[in-house]
């Protein structure tokens, strides 16, 4: 994704990647459901868009849904139509995921534009990295 290109997003830049705070006042989310962060990076000509949850402890996997899907709608206003890209929506958890809640999970998937995912679990202290791998 070329830099610049993406249309007033207050983010920390790390290399050539963005980390979006949505909690942050400036982007007028107002109380609409979100999830924690959303991640903007490119390389090699690939490019990845990955709305990120993180939950310490339990959660409900209906609202961790939910979360990432309003990340996934916060990020199509930014993302330029003409732009290609991976979306990869991810929970980072701290604890292991109980059964049921993995089984819902897997039930639910995240939209950004045209593409529909599953999410991507991803273990506290793991790499990003390894969940954009599958893309």
């Amino acid at each position: 994704m070329p830099e610049g290109r993406l249309r007033d997003l207050p983010a920390r830049r790390t290399g050539g990647a963005r980390i979006v705070d949505l909690d942050c006042d400036a982007l007028r989310l107002g109380q609409r459901k979100r999830c924690d962060y959303v991640f903007v990076g490119a390389e090699d000509e690939m490019a990845w868009v990955a709305p990120m949850e993180m939950k310490k402890g339990g959660f409900r996997a209906n609202e961790v849904v939910k979360q990432l899907q309003g990340g996934a709608a916060a990020a199509g206003r930014w993302i330029p139509e003409d732009c290609s890209f991976a979306f990869v929506p991810v929970l980072v958890h701290g604890k292991g995921v109980r059964k049921e809640e993995s089984r819902r999970l897997r039930a639910g998937k995240v939209t950004l534009r045209n593409q529909t995912r599953q999410i991507e679990l991803v273990h506290c202290g793991e790499t990003l990295r390894n969940a954009l791998g599958g893309t």
